[in-house]
């Protein structure tokens, strides 16, 4: 279901289980085509399904958390865990009850306005972070145009596909505890526009 975080996982889990020594190691500029879904609904679904997948990963791995004998992969999968499979869901949670609590009156504007400021500008931190790391990290993007255009995306993105993005991952839950395991339908439609680049 989540193929590169499970392939990493059974990498570290079978050098460390035969006592062999071992890095894991990544290609920090792949140059890679993705085609991204073009309709909410198929991007929805496909969350979903990555959604599901981390759950299961992080499942089928959760003896590894902690261990010693796994080395960093150990220590490092229960934050991922946190991060990744219950930060969502802390978060979705939040802007629900916050918006509830505001709507029955439990709650004042400040408040409420003061939440909604707080979260997204932590949103928009953790999204520029990623750019400039990016930026810096691996000389990509040189252009300050590029780079602007890119930390504009990080303030979008927290305007309402952040908060999408949390209460998918409810739904992916709920389809997780479900058992559901189908990939679902996805249009392709090709790349436009884009040239052969091979020499």
């Amino acid at each position: 279901m989540t193929e590169d975080i499970d392939l990493v996982l059974r990498i570290h889990r079978h050098a460390a289980e035969i006592g062999r020594e071992y890095r894991v190691q990544f290609v920090a500029e792949p140059i890679v085509l993705t085609e991204v879904p073009e309709r909410l609904g198929e991007l929805s679904r496909q969350r979903r399904r990555w959604y599901r997948g981390l759950i299961e990963t992080a499942v089928a791995h959760r003896d590894m958390m902690g261990r010693r004998s796994y080395g960093r992969a150990g220590y490092v999968l229960p934050v991922f865990v946190v991060v990744e499979v219950f930060g969502p869901l802390v978060e979705g949670l939040g802007y629900v009850v916050v918006t509830v609590a505001f709507g029955v009156g439990a709650l004042d504007l400040e408040f409420f306005v003061l939440y909604f400021v707080i979260t997204t500008g932590i949103g928009v931190l953790l999204s520029w972070f990623s750019v400039l790391t990016i930026v810096g990290g691996f000389s990509r993007y040189d252009r300050v145009r590029q780079i602007v255009a890119l930390l504009g995306i990080g303030v979008l993105e927290n305007l309402g596909f952040r908060q999408w993005k949390a209460l998918v991952s409810w739904h992916g839950l709920l389809e997780y505890l479900r058992g559901e395991d189908s990939w679902g339908v996805m249009r392709r439609s090709g790349f436009r526009g884009i040239e052969d680049t091979e020499s």
